[in-house]
């Protein structure tokens, strides 16, 4: 059953618990991160031209239009393999204008990273989303390579999930392990989304199971969401949250599996999905009322996932969803308060102002939450600062200047 969500926070204190092993624990969304040599392939592909053809579609050609200023999103008509690279509109500075990208600001970028590891996050164990593999991930680690161990996998598409973990903490009993019903196999490959991914530790002597996920984006809130098929609505018939539906199921069974044999469970990630928002919402969690811990009634809507996931049973997958705050300022933290129960967008841009967080998606999307045994008094938002921020290349700078990310990075101290 969801506990300690909204203030005041309520998981219990434990520093009088001498047998408590401390771990810093992180995730982080990089934003279509890949590596420098997949960075410059990327990079000369959007630099050259494009046509338009006769049928409408861009394509690449010896004279005509760079990547960068052609027209990109979910509809664009542009012959490019998606799946397998970023498209060129990553970049995007305060008008939302594509920034170009060089692979000197693409260096300096990975160094940023790497800065904001070792000074904001500070991890034991961090959770990567958005990168493109384990070669990407070494790249933005801070210090030596020998100082963390990495794992990651190949296949499904470009944005991949990894961990990185400190060597101090071993090898891994459990290597990274996706798993292929969260991406939902049974549908078209177009349409496939991402796999989860776990990782098995030895922390203090007991096996700690990190499970990361990067869900279906777009069905973010159910709070302000317009008639029953709002895009906020996950019950509604918006194609985004139909497919957020669909990873309701395969969600719940991945964790109880993981949960299974393991002293401890820490489930964290990009949920694209403001789970603080339907404990507020209040909405009973299946469309027909039953019970979330009994089996699931064919054709039955879910309204809530974090009420259908966490469902009590077993008692081994019981969560507990960390509150989120934002320490950066008092204009920050009162605005990361206000968040948590109401929609504002007066308070997005409050926390999107390079003073206070400095992302474009300051909070809502990425949680931490730790099974039954699992300890903590909360978890932070990392702000990135000017950091976050995109500028186009002029006069007095040849090379542009890279956001890091669109997201901020989420820690915890998590105790066992």
């Amino acid at each position: 059953m969801l506990r300690a969500v909204i203030a005041p926070l309520v998981v219990v204190a434990t520093s009088g618990v001498a047998s408590a092993f401390d771990l810093k624990v992180a995730t982080w969304n990089l934003g279509w991160h890949v590596s420098k040599a997949e960075a410059a392939d990327w990079i000369a592909r959007c630099d050259a031209p494009f046509e338009e053809g006769p049928d409408g579609i861009w394509r690449p050609a010896s004279t005509g239009t760079p990547g960068w200023a052609l027209k990109w999103g979910r509809d664009a008509r542009i012959e490019w393999a998606i799946s397998a690279r970023p498209p060129c509109d990553v970049y995007k500075d305060g008008s939302f204008d594509t920034v170009a990208v060089t692979t000197a600001a693409y260096d300096k970028r990975a160094v940023q990273i790497a800065s904001i590891i070792k000074d904001g996050i500070d991890p034991d164990v961090i959770a990567f989303q958005e990168v493109s593999g384990a070669g990407a991930i070494r790249e933005v680690l801070p210090g030596d390579d020998g100082d963390w161990n990495v794992c990651s996998f190949s296949g499904y598409k470009v944005q991949r999930l990894g961990f990185a973990w400190r060597k101090s903490l071993g090898d891994a009993v459990e290597t990274c392990e996706p798993d292929d019903a969260l991406s939902l196999p049974e549908v078209p490959d177009k349409d496939r989304v991402r796999p989860g991914l776990s990782l098995g530790l030895k922390v203090d002597g007991k096996l700690v199971r990190f499970l990361s996920v990067h869900l279906k984006s777009s069905c973010v809130s159910p709070l302000g969401a317009e008639g029953p098929d709002g895009r906020g609505a996950l019950a509604g018939q918006d194609p985004a949250c139909q497919v957020l539906q669909q990873q309701v199921a395969p969600l719940e069974a991945w964790i109880e599996r993981k949960a299974a044999g393991a002293a401890a469970i820490v489930v964290l990630g990009d949920f694209n999905r403001n789970l603080p928002h339907e404990i507020a919402a209040g909405d009973q969690v299946r469309s027909d009322g039953s019970d979330p811990a009994s089996p699931h009634p064919s054709g039955v809507k879910v309204a809530s996932r974090i009420g259908e996931v966490d469902d009590g049973e077993p008692a081994a997958a019981d969560l507990t969803l960390l509150e989120a705050h934002c320490p950066v300022t008092p204009d920050a933290e009162a605005a990361c308060a206000r968040l948590k129960t109401a929609k504002s967008r007066d308070d997005e841009a409050i926390l999107r102002r390079w003073e206070n967080l400095g992302c474009r998606n300051p909070i809502g999307l990425d949680h931490i939450l730790v099974g039954s045994g699992v300890l903590s008094d909360g978890a932070n938002k990392v702000p990135l600062g000017k950091r976050g921020r995109s500028l186009p290349a002029d006069q007095n700078h040849l090379d542009p200047l890279l956001a890091v990310s669109d997201h901020c990075p989420l820690r915890a101290v998590v105790r066992f």
